[in-house]
């Protein structure tokens, strides 16, 4: 297998570096800073934690690839049984109930091009009990957060992804960044999705049990 290697990241649609009109005055520094960003693919990982995780990685992924790895990571870490999770930027996220995983994993399906592109949604997935946390979680920066028990598994997922390990890596919030929520009618889109996630928490079935 080839080893993964670091390529400049694709953003979302959603996000990019603010630009020099949109700087607050005093602090057009930042410009050179942007200039000399370095974003890309890649992971980072923390071990040892302890418990209720061992692991915590955060990572970056070409915004045109976000829900198919989320979606194998999901697959691949989660039990039968988990919750969806929607948020928006700056805000606590709301947990869906326990459902059985596809369906947690479905409920995302038909926004999944907003979902890794709009600049305000994030969202996740995640099973949690006294001893363990298995979570996912996309940020609306569009970069992932990871608590797992299984880092192997992750690692695994990413190397499939072509997307490799870090000893250090860049987020585009770590510099001024704008974020916007636009669909093609250049209409504000998060609501929309919020909102349809929302209610058919509503409907998901109770896990079997």
């Amino acid at each position: 297998m080839i080893t993964p290697k670091t390529e400049p990241l694709i953003f979302a649609k959603g996000v990019r570096f603010a630009r020099r009109n949109e700087m607050p005055k005093g602090r057009e520094d930042a410009l050179e800073r942007i200039s000399k960003a370095n974003i890309t693919t890649g992971y980072i990982q923390f071990d040892d934690i302890g418990k209720p995780f061992s692991s915590y990685f955060e990572a970056n992924v070409h915004a045109p690839n976000i829900f198919l790895v989320f979606k194998d990571l999901a697959l691949s870490l989660l039990p039968d049984i988990a919750a969806p999770l929607i948020g928006l930027k700056d805000e606590e996220p709301l947990f869906g109930p326990y459902t059985d995983l596809s369906s947690a994993i479905g409920i995302f399906e038909p926004h999944k091009d907003l979902l890794q592109n709009d600049g305000f949604l994030e969202f996740g997935i995640t099973f949690q009990s006294e001893e363990t946390i298995e979570e996912i979680f996309v940020q609306s920066p569009k970069y992932f957060k990871i608590w797992t028990n299984q880092p192997e598994v992750v690692a695994s997922v990413f190397e499939r992804a072509g997307i490799p390990r870090c000893e250090t890596l860049e987020f585009i919030d770590e510099y001024p960044m704008v974020s916007k929520s636009i669909n093609p009618r250049g209409e504000a889109a998060w609501t929309g999705v919020f909102d349809a996630v929302k209610t058919a928490f509503e409907k998901l079935p109770a896990p079997d049990q």
